[in-house]
């Protein structure tokens, strides 16, 4: 954990606590409708009860809606709680090390302090999903005939939360049918995960409508220029364009204008480094390959992209000798090694960082097709149940499509939009993830307590203290877990 990285944050939250306390002094909050606890501010109104209660009018559709949502939570809650138990049997028998993905930071839903999430794109998605959350609660309270006295939100430099006030003393009235609480009780859920399908069904759509080109990329996958033609045609799939062991003219484009490279054609794998450890000099390198060489045959079989050369090399064994012709773009000549492969981690290994790029002529070249082809195959793969352990997980691998437009040949709202639909699908499934936890507040404890109230009603007033304490006992369980999956991998630094 960097001590400026959490600094500039404390400072800012500081000096935002500063304000709020001058404010509230001077009764300029309270003037606003504004309360503050500490940092926190709440606001509560009367504003929007009008339009909730001609929302609610539509009671057979909200009621439908919520009703296929209660089977989803609970799904998402048995999910969420097998999840958390996995954790903490990772966290007891193999602690990850300290990373950005396991920071302080990484568990708050908080755009800008999150550092997988986007500020603009994820501000607009969590803003959505906390209005559709709160929403959706105050509706049914009204479709279940339960008065909601106001309606609120919750700040704490941005917004964390917001809140629909049901009258307290007819939502827990015995009189209330319990298949009525649990459906207030589920909305909430229910909204966050219908606005996250319709968002991820919009944004799938809009895949089709863009249109990946070729570029030049650096060896770290940065962007260069666009391949604008090859050899007076102009670009599209380079393995058909490129003329093999000729000069290629390549057209490219960037912010600095139109220029034109020459390209030997030559397809490889490229070496961007050596590999050493503890100063173990690597086959490789003893053999003399260089940096920037292209790794052309592997025992006289072509290799053309890195998995070519990994299928290959996952043939041998650490021991055998192979032969090894390589490239070298700046003489433009070819050289063939043998060399003995070593062990790493089991497998045959030479010794050399490869770029994950095509390579012709020592060129990094890059298609976004790759890009756009993964994301569409996302639905398609849900069919298999380990996926939706991968799903959960994507948002730290692909942040959307901030930097990624000149990848495309696109005007740049098109970017604007699918960006604004990814994070806000993704917010809005997390927050209903979460919030399906069977643990009191979140929605899914309250759910968890009615439903267990059911199975034990025979019991009468027993049964209802039998599960109000089970629902704590697994409240403390669940926030105890989540604190450990924070605690745990950064207790390296806290020492």
């Amino acid at each position: 954990m960097q001590v400026d990285s959490m600094l500039w944050p404390l400072i800012a939250f500081l000096l935002y606590w500063t304000v709020i306390e001058i404010l509230n002094k001077r009764g300029i909050l309270e003037k606003h409708g504004f309360k503050s606890y500490g940092p926190i501010l709440m606001l509560r109104t009367k504003r929007g009860l009008e339009l909730v209660e001609k929302i609610s009018k539509a009671r057979i559709l909200w009621k439908f809606l919520t009703n296929l949502g209660i089977p989803m939570l609970f799904f998402a809650m048995f999910f969420m709680l097998l999840l958390v138990i996995f954790a903490d049997i990772v966290m007891i028998l193999s602690p990850p090390q300290p990373s950005e993905l396991t920071s302080p930071q990484a568990s708050l839903l908080i755009p800008g302090i999150n550092p997988f999430i986007p500020l603009v794109w994820g501000f607009i998605g969590l803003v959505i999903a906390i209005v559709v959350h709160e929403m959706a609660h105050a509706i049914l309270c009204r479709v279940e005939g339960i008065k909601v006295k106001a309606l609120g939100l919750i700040l704490a430099l941005f917004p964390i939360g917001a809140f629909a006030e049901p009258d307290e003393t007819e939502l827990l009235d015995k009189k209330t049918k319990r298949i009525s609480k649990i459906r207030i009780f589920s909305a909430g859920v229910t909204g966050n995960f219908l606005v996250a399908f319709i968002a991820f069904a919009i944004f799938f759509h809009f895949l089709q409508f863009l249109n990946p080109v070729p570029v030049v990329v650096d060896d770290n996958g940065a962007f260069v220029a666009k391949v604008l033609a090859v050899n007076g045609e102009k670009a599209g799939d380079l393995s058909k364009l490129i003329k093999v062991n000729e000069l290629n003219l390549i057209t490219l484009e960037n912010s600095s204008g139109r220029y034109t490279v020459e390209v030997y054609g030559v397809w490889g794998v490229k070496v961007t480094g050596l590999y050493r450890e503890d100063n173990k000099v690597y086959p490789a390198e003893l053999a003399g390959i260089k940096s920037g060489s292209l790794i052309t045959k592997v025992d006289g079989k072509e290799v053309r992209s890195l998995e070519d050369f990994r299928k290959e090399m996952g043939k041998r064994k650490p021991g055998q000798e192979v032969e090894i012709e390589v490239y070298d773009p700046t003489s433009n000549s070819f050289e063939t090694f043998r060399l003995i492969l070593t062990e790493n981690n089991g497998r045959a290994f030479i010794g050399v960082y490869l770029a994950n790029f095509e390579c012709v002529g020592g060129v990094n070249f890059f298609n976004s097709t790759h890009i756009v082809s993964s994301l569409s195959q996302i639905p398609s793969q849900l069919k298999d149940p380990v996926m939706w352990l991968l799903l959960i997980s994507i948002p730290f691998q692909f942040r959307g499509f901030m930097g990624l437009e000149s990848f495309f040949d696109n005007e740049i709202y098109i970017f604007w939009a699918l960006n604004a639909l990814y994070w806000t699908a993704w917010i809005n499934f997390y927050v209903a993830l979460f919030n399906s936890l069977p643990a009191s507040p979140l929605d899914g404890g309250r759910v968890f307590q009615e439903t267990l109230s059911a199975i034990l009603r025979k019991l009468g007033d027993r049964g209802e203290k039998i599960s109000s304490q089970i629902t704590k006992a697994m409240s403390i369980f669940v926030f105890a877990s989540i604190a450990m999956m924070i605690l745990v991998p950064n207790l390296a630094n806290l020492r």
